[in-house]
């Protein structure tokens, strides 16, 4: 039995996002559908781009909504075909991005009602392609008295998809769709990865180099790397108001004091005291 396809009666949909991280941060999506061996229909490959402006979580959630799309029109068209069809599984190989994290229907029904921000008082990011995911699952669902679920699968067993994705970054049918306006970027000086904000300590200062900014709703997500000390290098995620926003420079180094941690964030006290970094341009 293929591992990618557990259960043998499920129809499944495969996707994946891609991107280039060049000037543009263009990217494109794939996915495939293949259906239980009683359905008498022929795989389905598709491969979509190209997206510009945007970020790998927002694809790959592009790439999940499309197939949703698709299977609507499947079952549209071949509805008598599918009529044996209960259980739906979409695949992604993005962990954070399946029911049991960001797009299960309970806790996009608890953003809704806090107005898109989470228990941390943090606004969600991509709540309108969740939101449009949670309304075409419910979709699908009632059109078709199927249970569908949206399942996390390693890389490695969704290959298909991931070479229709990166297929996908080279079609030149530009896709306005998911860009994110008032994104402001300049190049890393390192590349580690996020630090655990577990380590870091309340009210010491720390040296950041601010390299991302990204506005959600009425905050802005601040990315910054740390520029000393035994977290060097690795990236730090900040949440702040538009007026501190506007006092983060990309490229510009800052001491900055942490006020509170939380999982996957921080947020910062206003006394921040700009420091020249070598090497920046």
């Amino acid at each position: 039995m293929n591992v990618a396809r557990s259960n043998p009666y499920a129809l499944y949909v495969h996707c994946d996002g891609a991107m280039d991280y060049d000037s543009k941060n263009s990217g494109g999506i794939g996915y495939e559908i293949v259906f239980p061996e009683e359905v008498a229909l022929e795989r389905i490959t598709k491969s979509i781009g190209k997206y510009e402006g945007s970020n790998i979580e927002r694809l790959e959630l592009e790439a999940i909504l499309q197939g949703m799309y698709e299977l609507l029109r499947l079952f549209e068209e071949h509805g008598n075909d599918l009529r044996n069809v209960q259980t739906i599984i979409i695949t992604t190989d993005r962990f954070s991005l399946n029911d049991q994290e960001k797009t299960s229907p309970y806790k996009i029904r608890e953003w809704r009602k806090n107005k898109w921000y989470n228990y941390e008082g943090k606004a969600i990011k991509n709540r309108f392609l969740l939101d449009k995911i949670d309304k075409t699952r419910k979709k699908i669902s009632d059109k078709t008295y199927c249970s569908v679920e949206i399942k996390y699968l390693r890389r490695k067993f969704n290959k298909v998809a991931d070479k229709l994705a990166k297929e996908g970054k080279k079609r030149y049918l530009k896709k306005p769709d998911i860009v994110i306006h008032g994104l402001k970027l300049c190049k890393r000086k390192y590349d580690g990865l996020e630090v655990d904000y577990k380590l870091l300590e309340d009210k010491k200062k720390y040296l950041v180099r601010i390299f991302r900014k990204e506005p959600v709703l009425d905050q802005w997500e601040i990315w910054g790397e740390l520029c000393d000390g035994e977290h060097l290098g690795k990236k730090i995620k900040v949440y702040s108001d538009r007026i501190m926003e506007l006092r983060l420079h990309r490229h510009h180094g800052y001491y900055i004091r942490i006020k509170k941690k939380f999982s996957h964030h921080v947020s910062i006290f206003k006394t921040i005291k700009e420091k020249k970094i070598n090497g920046n341009k």
